[in-house]
Formats: structure tokens, sequence, C-alpha cells
């Protein structure tokens, strides 16, 4: 069984770094925050846990930490995120085998897509489909996901996809999705 550091797909991590509280840097076209997550209290942290017992690898720490980092640079953004841990004054990377690293990385997209579908629910509350069109457009804009790819036909073609399933939270019970515009980790 391979390890891994948890690595967060990338067109996660605006998302994630703007819908999440936690310490902020900016230096030298780099912006950062780092994230903590209470292996005891928040969801995240708590499955995170388990994954790590269930790898065999326990840890007793107060928080596991999630660095994030978009940079400016000649040929684009790069973005980063990964799962840590502080111990014994010493940073280091949180290693999982591949399939708990999906696991994580599959629930952070489910969070993305409710989040989604909310935000376009709310604004086209009795509206028209070009109030659907905006409404993505700014959604794109607001989590810079021209950067992977994502168009407003591909996530329009997402929102009624999922519009039609009903239940917002139904995507919880079912089978998870780990692909949005075929990308996977």
């Amino acid at each position: 069984m391979s390890v891994v550091p948890i690595l967060i797909r990338q067109h996660l991590i605006p998302f994630v770094f703007k819908e999440s509280e936690g310490e902020e840097f900016n230096y030298g076209g780099k912006r950062g925050k780092s994230v903590l997550f209470s292996p005891e209290l928040s969801s995240i942290g708590c499955i995170v846990r388990r994954l790590m017992i269930k790898a065999g690898k326990p840890l007793k720490v107060d928080n596991y930490n999630l660095y994030l980092s978009i940079s400016d640079t000649v040929a684009g953004k790069i973005y980063q995120g990964q799962f840590y841990k502080h111990e014994s004054g010493r940073n280091s990377f949180l290693m999982l085998p591949e399939e708990a690293n999906k696991e994580i990385n599959d629930l952070l997209e489910d969070m993305f897509r409710m989040a989604f579908v909310s935000y376009v629910n709310g604004c086209v509350e009795n509206s028209s489909d070009a109030v659907v069109t905006k409404a993505i457009d700014r959604w794109i804009d607001k989590y810079d996901l021209l950067e992977f790819g994502y168009t407003n036909d591909t996530l329009r073609r997402l929102y009624y996809r999922e519009k039609d399933k009903g239940k917002i939270l139904a995507r919880f019970q079912t089978v998870k999705s780990s692909k949005t515009l075929n990308y996977s980790v």
C-alpha cells in the first residue's frame, strides 16, 4: 500500500481558500492561507483522523493544518493545497493511501457542487435562464474556474443535472462523483 501526501485538487483550492477561516499571508506574488481542522470537532478533521487510524498512522495532534497557496507566475497561476501536521516544532505532510486522498477530495468536491447549486438556485429564484448564465459567470470569476477549463456551458450542464436530481443533499446519499469535467486525482 503506497502512501502519498494529502493533496487537494487544484480546482477546489480557490473555493476552499475563500470559504475557509484561517491565517492569510501575501508576499512576492503568492497568497497563502493556513486552515486548521480539529481532529475532534470538525467534520473534515474527524474524517482525516479516522482515515489516519484506518491506515495505521494515528496521530495525536491538536489540529490538522491545510496549507493553501495561489502563486502568480509569468506562465499563469499555480494552485497548491496540502494537509500537514505540526508536531515537536516541525511541519510535515500528512501521508495516506491514495484511496484515502481520493475520499477527502471527493468530499470537498461534493461540498463544492452543493455550494454551486445552492448559489445558482439563490440567484435564479423565479428568474429566467439569462440569470442562470450570469450567476454561473459570477461563480466562475469568484473561484478562478477559467484557469481549470470550466466554461459557462459545462457548469450550466452540471447545474441542471444536479438540479434535476431533486434534493440538494441527495448527492451525499448516492454514489459520490470524483469527476468534474473529467478531472480526477
